[in-house]
């Protein structure tokens, strides 16, 4: 995407991220709906983070626009869309269970996080990430296909603030107590990108007694018993 014109940047971002800002596809996707659907003068791009050599991540913009005439607020952050799966392990003889993942979660300052297993979508497709983040964070061993997965809903998580929306999905599958108990404790994650996951397995009539979590995990357990 060629800079329109009506996008500038803050002084403090290297001039090499600017076509990586205009050409990341969360970015492209907001501006195309500014554009579509408000009065939009100008952007301003104040902040710039990549995760990596090539994924862009968090784009603070600052959006002087207007609908029906009068301003509106135009501070937002950019981090594009994800998914998450609940999945229902269902096993002969035992209470249907789920996989939570504990992890560090340094945006709210919490070292040991329960919630579902979810991952960031980079431009792919939903069903596509959802099997890619269970392969990493579950392991092979859980075998997922596509055709397994079903949509509850999608959701925007804080539109006040972000774009983000999230994909809630989950996935009804058969296994025996060995592979159950495998997946109990296992540590997961990618080490290049500072994952450090452990599993853990409970009865899906548990969930909502964890204690402190995320939105996705309770609205998903809900959804799943209201469908």
């Amino acid at each position: 995407m060629d800079n329109p014109g009506d996008i500038s940047f803050a002084p403090g971002i290297d001039p090499a991220l600017h076509e990586r800002v205009l050409q990341a596809p969360h970015f492209r996707r907001w501006y195309d709906g500014m554009r579509t659907r408000f009065t939009l003068r100008h952007v301003l791009v104040r902040d710039a983070v990549t995760f990596g050599p090539r994924r862009m991540g968090f784009i603070m913009v600052e959006a002087d626009a207007q609908h029906q005439g009068k301003a509106i607020s135009g501070l937002a952050m950019l981090r594009g869309d994800s998914v998450s799966v609940l999945l229902v392990l269902k096993c002969p003889g035992y209470p249907d269970r789920t996989v939570l993942t504990r992890e560090a979660r340094v945006p709210i300052a919490q070292p040991d996080m329960l919630a579902l297993p979810a991952g960031m979508l980079d431009g792919g497709a939903f069903e596509s990430t959802a099997l890619r983040e269970l392969s990493e964070e579950v392991g092979t061993d859980l075998r997922v296909q596509a055709h397994d997965l079903v949509e509850l809903t999608t959701v925007w998580l804080s539109p006040g603030g972000c774009d983000e929306a999230i994909g809630l999905y989950y996935a009804e599958v058969v296994v025996d107590e060995g592979l159950a108990r495998r997946l109990s404790n296992r540590q997961t994650g990618l080490a290049a990108e500072n994952e450090h996951i452990r599993l853990h397995v409970i009865d899906m009539d548990q969930l909502p007694h964890i204690g402190m979590t995320d939105a996705k995990t309770l609205l998903s357990w809900h959804m799943y018993h209201a469908r």
